[in-house]
Parts: C-alpha cells; sequence; structure tokens
C-alpha cells in the first residue's frame, strides 16, 4: 500500500486537497482502502454488508414469504411492487431519540427467463415489519430482503412477493441471484441466517414457472458467507442431467473461493473450496470477491471469473474453468505484460474514495452534489453516493467467453478525478487466446462514468448485448445498453451492426448518506434514507441483462442475465428506489453469425 499512499498524497496536491485531507496516518489509510476493495471481512455470522447494522431484536413469526401483490405493465415494467413500500414510525419506544423507519430500497437484479416465464430476484427493504413489544421497545417480526418477481406473460406484468428462508428462519439477506435449468425449474440463491442467527447461503426452488418458491435448502452454513452467485447446466460427463452451482466468498483469516454443487435438482449439496489466494509480498493480496459462474450450454463446462484483490491500485480478474462439472478445476492464461503472473487481467476499479460514515465504511462511488465535508482521513462525504464493485460479468456460449467490466480512466485507486468506462473481453476458443479489450462506453464530458456491467447473448453467442449505468455530466444516472455481432477481426474485437439504446429515464441519486447530528450521535454517524441499508448503497453492485430459454425442447440454459433498467422516483427524505425490466430489446440486423453450433442431446 505504500505505492499507493504516496500516489494519493501527489494526488491530492493535484486536486489542491490539504495534505491532512488524504491522511496523516499511511496505516489508516491503507486499512480504508482494503475496505473500498471490500477486502475486510465482518464480524462472524454479521448480515450481510449492505444492510446495516442494529440492535433490533428479530422474534420471528413462523412466516414462510411475506409481502405480495399484483401491478400493471408497459414498457419499461416496474417489478416491484410500490404498494408494499412502508413507513413505521414508533416515537414513544424506547429508547429515545425514535426515528422513522422507511422500507422501500430495491436493488441488485438478476433476471432468468423460460418462455413465457421470467423470474427477477431482487435485494427489498419492504418486507421487514415491526412490532412494539411489552418492554415498549421494537421488534422485527421477520426480515426479508429476498424479493421475488415474477411474470407468466413474458414481463408484461409482474406478481411481486419474498423469497421463502430455509424453515424456522425469519431472515433472508438478499444478495438475489437466479437461472433456470433446461426444464424449466428456477433456481433463487440467497444469504440468509438460520433460526438462530447462523449465517449461510441457501437456494429456493420453483418447479412452476415462478409462481412460488418452496422453503429454502441450505447450500452451506459459514459464518463468513459473502456475494453468492448460482448457475445451472448440462453435467458435461452426464449431459442429460443439469447441475446447479452455487459460488460464494468465505471470510475468515483471508478469503477463500466456495463451490456448493448440486446433482439432484438443488435437494443436496457438496461443498469444497476452489481458490484459495496467497499474498505473494507483492501485487497479490490474500483476498477474493464476486464471483460469477456460467456454464456454457452447449459443452457442459463451468467458468468461475472472479476477482483477486491487489495490494496496489490494481485488482486482477482470474477465471477458472471445471471440464468435469465442478469436480476439478484449473485457471485460464491471460497472458497479459507486466502482470503478476499470466492467469490475472488487471483492472482498477473506478469511483472517488469517500467516506460513507461509521455504519458505511469507506468506499469508492459514484455521487451527485456537493462534498459535505469532515470526513474521515479528510476525504470527502457525499449526501447522494452510491458505491461500486469491479464483478466480472461473464457469458458463455459454445467456446465463446465473453467478460464485460467496468473500468477506472486513472491508473490510481480511488481518484476524484477519474472517469470510467465498460470493456469487453472475448475468447473465441474457450480462453486459448484473447482478443484485445473492446470498449463498449467510453467516457466523454457529457457521459463521464459508466459502471457495473452486465452481459448476455443469444442461443449461438453471435449477437451480444451488454448493459450499464451511465452518469451523466449533471449527476443522474441512467441505463443504457450496447448491442452488436461480435467477431474478431485480426487480434481484436468487432462488434458489427452496433447499437446503443438508453433503456431507462435519467435520475437522481437517493440522499444514501445523510450526517446525524452531533449530539446525541457520534461522530460521522450518517444514515440512509432507509435506516435499515447501509449509508451509500443505492443502485447496488450489480444488475441483470435478461436472455430467454425456449421450452420447445429442453435445452441448457444461460447464467442468471442481469436487468438493464432502473428507474427512482423525485429526490426527497422519501425517495424510494424503484426496480425495473425492460421487456422491449434491440432488434438489429443479422450480420453473418457464426455457425450454429449443435447442443448436446437433452
Amino acid at each position: 500500500m505504500r505505492r499507493l499512499f504516496a500516489l494519493l498524497i501527489g494526488l491530492a496536491m493535484v486536486a489542491a486537497f490539504p495534505l491532512h485531507a488524504i491522511a496523516d496516518d499511511e496505516d489508516a489509510l491503507a486499512a480504508a482502502i482494503r475496505e473500498a476493495k471490500f477486502m475486510e471481512s465482518e464480524e462472524p455470522n454479521a448480515p450481510p454488508d449492505f444492510v446495516d447494522a442494529t440492535d433490533i431484536p428479530v422474534i420471528g413469526d413462523g412466516a414462510l414469504g411475506g409481502l405480495s401483490g399484483r401491478h400493471g405493465r408497459g414498457v419499461g415494467v416496474q417489478v416491484n411492487d410500490p404498494a408494499l413500500d412502508n413507513i413505521q414510525f414508533f416515537p414513544n419506544a424506547l429508547p429515545q431519540p425514535q426515528r422513522p423507519y422507511e422500507f422501500s430500497i430495491q436493488s441488485e437484479t438478476s433476471v432468468a427467463a423460460f418462455g413465457r416465464n421470467v423470474v427477477v430476484g431482487f435485494n427489498n427493504s419492504a418486507d421487514q415489519p415491526l412490532v412494539l413489544t411489552p418492554q415498549n421497545t421494537v421488534a422485527f417480526q421477520h426480515r426479508f430482503l429476498s424479493g421475488v418477481g415474477v411474470s407468466h406473460d413474458g414481463g408484461k406484468t409482474f406478481a411481486a412477493s419474498s423469497l421463502p428462508p430455509i424453515p424456522g428462519s425469519p431472515f433472508t439477506f438478499g444478495d438475489p441471484a437466479v437461472t433456470v435449468d433446461r426444464f424449466g425449474n428456477f433456481y433463487y440463491a440467497s444469504l440468509g441466517a438460520d433460526a438462530i442467527g447462523r449465517s449461510l447461503a441457501f437456494v429456493g426452488k420453483s418447479t412452476n414457472g415462478g409462481e412460488s418458491f418452496a422453503p429454502g435448502v441450505t447450500v452451506a452454513l459459514d459464518p463468513g458467507v459473502d456475494k453468492e452467485w448460482i448457475a445451472a447446466g448440462p453435467d458435461p460427463l452426464h449431459l442429460t442431467r443439469d447441475n446447479v452451482y452455487v459460488t460464494w466468498t468465505s471470510f475468515g483469516t483471508g478469503s477463500s473461493l466456495k463451490l456448493g454443487r448440486s446433482t439432484d435438482g438443488g435437494q443436496t449439496w457438496t461443498v469444497s473450496t476452489i481458490f484459495t489466494p496467497v499474498d505473494n509480498g507483492g501485487a497479490l493480496s490474500a483476498f477474493m470477491q464476486f464471483s460469477n459462474p456460467v456454464v456454457d450450454r452447449f459443452t457442459g463446462k463451468l467458468y468461475v471469473p472472479f476477482l483477486h484483490g491487489g495490494n496496489t491500485d490494481a485488482d486482477y480478474f482470474r477465471v477458472l474453468v471445471s471440464d468435469d462439472g465442478g469436480l476439478t478445476f484449473h485457471l485460464l492464461d491471460f497472458n497479459v505484460p507486466g502482470a503478476p503472473d499470466p492467469q490475472t487481467f488487471p483492472v482498477v476499479a473506478p469511483g472517488t474514495l469517500a467516506d460513507c460514515g461509521t455504519a458505511g465504511g469507506f468506499r469508492i462511488v459514484l455521487h451527485q452534489g456537493p462534498n459535505l465535508g469532515g470526513g474521515r482521513l479528510g476525504l470527502p462525504v457525499f449526501r447522494q453516493a452510491t458505491r461500486l464493485v469491479t464483478q466480472p460479468a461473464m457469458a458463455a456460449v459454445a467456446g465463446r467467453l465473453f467478460i464485460a467490466f467496468n473500468a477506472s480512466t486513472s491508473p490510481i485507486f480511488g481518484d476524484p478525478a477519474s472517469r470510467s468506462e465498460i470493456k469487453l473481453l472475448f475468447s473465441p476458443n474457450g480462453g486459448g487466446n484473447w482478443l484485445a479489450p473492446l470498449t463498449v462506453a467510453a467516457a466523454t464530458d457529457a457521459q463521464p462514468q459508466h459502471v457495473h456491467p452486465a452481459i448476455s447473448t443469444d442461443l449461438v453467442g453471435a449477437r451480444v448485448t451488454v448493459g450499464y449505468h451511465v452518469q451523466q455530466a449533471d449527476g443522474k444516472l441512467r441505463v443504457d445498453a450496447t448491442s452488436g455481432i461480435a467477431s474478431q477481426v485480426g487480434s481484436n474485437l468487432n462488434l458489427a451492426a452496433r447499437q446503443t439504446k438508453r433503456m431507462s429515464p435519467a435520475s437522481d441519486l437517493i440522499p444514501s448518506n445523510n450526517p446525524l447530528p452531533t449530539p446525541p450521535f457520534l461522530p460521522s454517524t450518517t444514515t440512509n434514507y432507509d435506516r435499515t441499508i447501509r449509508p451509500c448503497y443505492d443502485i447496488g453492485e450489480y444488475m441483470a441483462t435478461p436472455g430467454r430459454r425456449r421450452p420447445s425442447r429442453p435445452r441448457p440454459a444461460p447464467t442468471p442475465s442481469r436487468t438493464c433498467s432502473r428507474s427512482s422516483s423525485a429526490p426527497g427524505p422519501t425517495e424510494r428506489q424503484r426496480l425495473s425490466s425492460s421487456t422491449r430489446r434491440a432488434r438489429l440486423p443479422r450480420a453473418g453469425p457464426p455457425p450454429r453450433p449443435s447442443p448436446p442431446d437433452a
């Protein structure tokens, strides 16, 4: 971190920040940067890091799924039901003073489709009912933060509900990931906890097109579980069988990449450790995050891209691949000159290093509005901010591999003067070699920031769609999608018939990082407007571009895609971030796609 500290000191001088605005304590700054890179773990069995810490108990009510409702239709259909958002206030409860609870944040969408059935998973704070106890204190009846939206008409209308937890538990903790197998069974992976609060990853399954989900099945109890993801597809050794895979980060003294594997449709799981990062004393740390498994529906190969945290400005993508259904793995080569080893691809995460208060921590963020000042280590404080990550978004079809990612235009992590772009990596031969990255969305004065990409392809991996958030010069965010026919031209990737479309209106960032008065609150205490969600949490850390499966013949299904629309109401103390799913896709002329491969027999 010493090089990074020196670079930030130089950056402070260039940006006219006072030197004390960076830090007098190099170790404190290094710790802040590790936290901003999501390389610091929570306490064992803590709720996931988007849920704000609270001393409010959960008494449990035995529910198997919470609120539900049905609502409208149209282009840019809202998946969550706004009628379920709610405000609760107990002004005379203890301890004093009390503040209202506004439950109305939705984020982090994952989408899977099979015929006319569409299932959307999303974080949802609206299903956390409070009650007043006999002691005149407040308690949650349950905390169901894993939302479900289901449509049986191709996305014209949706019903919204909560994912059932594992039996006996009052907890689901979001980080949704949804997939569908060749037979139309939907699987929803989520973080959660058992009845006594032990952290776990679990999977809910629907056998009726997403209309309902059975109580969750525990994949693994893990006190350090975070950032789980799911994929389903043919076992390459048994092509008539679909396996289901769940990966996640397990934090302890360091971190490791875990795999849950099910060969019986999610009824039982075997768990293994498939990668443990090692600090090499140089560029590479002992931390990893943001795995995103995908299955090639033609070959059954399982690919697991993830981010290996760096000790300096850059972090590094790696990709594990299994040819035998998750039993063994090896790393793909990128062969980037100057990288720490041939299996790493360097990337600098976008965003400004900022203070999100004691509850939100130090994060890299997109922001809107002025720096309020007074941040710890001299870092800026923005009321309207949304934290960022660098998760590789991957698609794999017939050996054609695509990885979409966001990248800073600066070599310095947290550079407040940096912009960001969406890049696309492509391998035409299963990772045998990679073409030079293509810039899908370039930073401009009018559109300086582009983050959190998602990717989907057509059935043969020819037509590629990359969705992403765009921040305009006025600070507002919207979602765009760029589509085209992927082909190799020399050593470069080309997108023929390329088109970019706006998928949502532009909207302001929510007031997610609001300083609280001192006293009665401690210094550097901030709150999201929805006080159950951490400060600086707005758009979440991923989204989806939906792909659709045909039910006519059982086919291997692609990984959960991430949605391509977002909308929110006007800013204010009761502003609510909405979740949308666009049902209209770009129609591009067919421009010589590669020959259609033959899928495995189903």
